[in-house]
């Protein structure tokens, strides 16, 4: 996947096993105004994580084979301590059983699948309130 950039988006790391629901959930986001680079699986999206510039915002999967969203929540962080992350899953008292395992410097965004995409975008907003292009 190559990297965009533009100066008047707010880049989305978006992290899913589920083709289907990662795509529809990215060209929603586009449709909001975000630039989305969508991965597959934790891996890929840690390798991302090594170019520059990073995304603003990780939205990712929590149970995904090999590489799961804890891993790579702890990996886009130690690029940047205070990097928002959003996980949505099916699972989420698997989150919080993990406790402050999961936490960091800001502990993570969690929205249950199915997404209720309404809820998800206000939280995404103000994340990305800072971002460039994004007004507050």
């Amino acid at each position: 996947m190559d990297a965009r950039r533009h100066d008047d988006h707010a880049v989305i790391l978006l992290v899913d096993d589920d083709t289907r629901t990662a795509h529809r959930l990215a060209r929603m986001l586009e449709e909001d105004g975000y630039l989305v680079e969508v991965f597959r699986d934790g891996a890929d999206a840690v390798l991302r994580l090594e170019r520059t510039p990073l995304p603003d915002v990780v939205v990712t999967d929590l149970m995904m084979p090999g590489t799961d969203g804890l891993t790579l929540m702890r990996e886009a962080r130690r690029r940047r301590p205070e990097m928002p992350v959003i996980f949505v899953t099916g699972y989420p008292e698997r989150l919080a059983r993990w406790g402050d395992d999961a936490g960091g410097q800001r502990e993570p965004l969690v929205f249950t699948k199915p997404l209720e995409y309404a809820a998800f975008s206000a939280a995404l907003g103000r994340l990305t309130a800072h971002c460039p292009g994004r007004a507050s």
